[in-house]
């Protein structure tokens, strides 16, 4: 299995230690993306639903470990009853030749995405330093091995626990352990949780229906994440409902597709929208398509106003668009103010 060329196809490549690939016009880096929303905390609907109000400690919302099988039922789209549940407790799902092991505690609050990928492995140096390269390409979580089992875990915040930051980690392990498996065993030998009988079936559906579920409740950060899976799915005609009402994230998403596919006029249109909400990537983005179509007096009339805002992001971009038109006295001016600290 290869990791798909998608969000969550890009943060396994990060968590695999290979370089992440990021689309050209693409406004936030993933990494940037993924650590902002496991970071986020959540805001309290004013009229939550049961199974979708966000949840901090023990006293405002129930147990974690209630709350967590809740979440997980409703990311399989099952009943909670229906979820396989160990000895341990430990929500498991199975993913092709992997299984993937969830495991909530109250006191401390802590959740605990994990799969043991492989047993029967020998421990050996080379294996010791190939797992601690993955666990250095890590945004978060690690890659370990006790005994003679390999291990891979992603953990989750108790505190101000969230559903979306439980939905990132469970698809990040399902891209992961799936592919990881595979590799580590040709390297390193050993026995898949499932053998070659194993059919490649992910249990994990297409999360968009819940994350849209999610947003509705006004759980943090999951629009931001909805908005990532449909842009990565090409879902143009939602991403532009969601820009045309306001959503910045989803006008910068789409500009970014519309561009690659060479539709710069509308690529212009949707990266003002996001640009005009304050997004500064944006507005590098859409100084940069004024430039490229020939209209620098407009680019450079942007970048100013971001520069004299105090934003020196800008900057290389405006020296050289300057310097291009002649302007050299006010790019050496922009320069000194630079040096100097001041805006």
């Amino acid at each position: 299995m290869t990791p798909r060329d998608s969000l969550l196809g890009r943060f396994v490549s990060a968590l695999a230690a290979r370089p992440a690939t990021t689309a050209r016009a693409v406004p936030v880096p993933t990494r940037t993306r993924l650590a902002a929303a496991l970071a986020a905390r959540p805001v309290v609907p004013a009229s939550p639903g049961p199974a979708l109000a966000p949840v901090g400690d023990a006293d405002h919302g129930g147990k974690l470990t209630q709350r967590v099988k809740q979440v997980l039922a409703g990311i399989l789209g099952v009943t909670a009853d229906q979820l396989r549940v160990d000895a341990d407790g430990d929500v498991a799902v199975r993913v092709g030749s992997a299984m993937i092991f969830v495991r909530a505690q109250d006191d401390p609050p802590l959740v605990d995405v994990f799969s043991p990928l492989l047993t029967g492995v020998e421990p050996t140096e080379s294996l010791y330093r190939r797992l601690s390269d993955l666990t250095n390409g890590l945004v978060v979580g690690r890659v370990y091995c006790t005994g003679d089992t390999v291990w891979a875990s992603v953990p989750v915040f108790g505190k101000d626990f969230a559903p979306t930051h439980l939905l990132l980690a469970v698809r990040a392990m399902v891209e992961l352990a799936d592919d990881l498996d595979d590799r580590l065993r040709r390297e390193f030998g050993g026995s898949r949780f499932f053998g070659e009988e194993s059919t490649g079936l992910a249990a994990v559906p297409d999360p968009a229906g819940y994350l849209r579920d999610l947003d509705r409740a006004g759980a943090s950060g999951a629009g931001s994440v909805l908005v990532d899976l449909l842009a990565d799915r090409g879902r143009t005609d939602e991403l532009r409902l969601r820009a045309e009402h306001g959503d910045w994230h989803a006008a910068a998403r789409l500009a970014a597709l519309l561009a690659e596919e060479g539709r710069a006029e509308e690529a212009e249109l949707y990266w003002r929208i996001a640009a005009d909400q304050g997004d500064p990537r944006a507005r590098d983005e859409l100084a940069t398509l004024l430039a490229a179509r020939g209209r620098h007096d407009e680019a450079i009339a942007l970048l100013r106003q971001a520069v004299d805002g105090g934003d020196w992001r800008p900057l290389p971009l405006l020296l050289t668009l300057l310097t291009e038109h002649g302007l050299v006295d006010e790019a050496i001016t922009l320069l000194r103010r630079r040096a100097a600290g001041r805006d």
